[in-house]
């Protein structure tokens, strides 16, 4: 399917998570509810496709982003994390917290492109509107992901 592509998906999840207060309330369902900020951002960008999920898709796409979570982006966001605590006065400390920073986008452009990988082999229908996102939050969650969409930045 030509739509599912990583560059526009990147492209679609920089320009979402720099709209309105979407950066501050991702971070939220990430760190107070552990969802996974590129599902959520995959989930807007199929509804903007209208492209809508199975519950046995959805199931793969968040195994996919657990492991990637486990294995590389939550070790990588501790390092980052400690290095802040233990080391925020020493003179490398910014050189090394942005070569951190680099490196994490990597990896969760890494992760975007393993799910749309998996979307790719998958057979997705066409549904106006789509609700990928009932498939993951709750509604008002979903509500709030929304609404931050247009709010302005916190």
């Amino acid at each position: 399917m030509s739509t599912l592509d990583e560059q526009a998906f990147w492209l679609f999840s920089c320009a979402v998570y720099q709209q309105g207060s979407a950066q501050h309330t991702l971070l939220n369902l990430q760190d107070e509810q552990q969802k996974n900020i590129n599902l959520c951002l995959l989930l807007l960008y199929l509804e903007t496709l209208n492209l809508q999920l199975t519950e046995h898709l959805m199931t793969q796409l968040e195994a996919v982003c657990k492991d990637l979570d486990t294995h590389l982006l939550i070790p990588h966001r501790a390092i980052r994390k400690t290095l802040k605590q233990q080391f925020i006065d020493h003179q490398s400390y910014s050189k090394i917290r942005q070569q951190l920073l680099n490196s994490e986008l990597q990896l969760e452009q890494l992760q975007q492109s393993e799910l749309i990988g998996v979307l790719k082999h998958a057979h997705l229908t066409t549904i106006i509107p789509s609700n990928n996102l009932a498939l993951y939050l709750d509604k008002n969650h979903i509500k709030q992901l929304k609404m931050s969409l247009i709010a302005d930045k916190p």
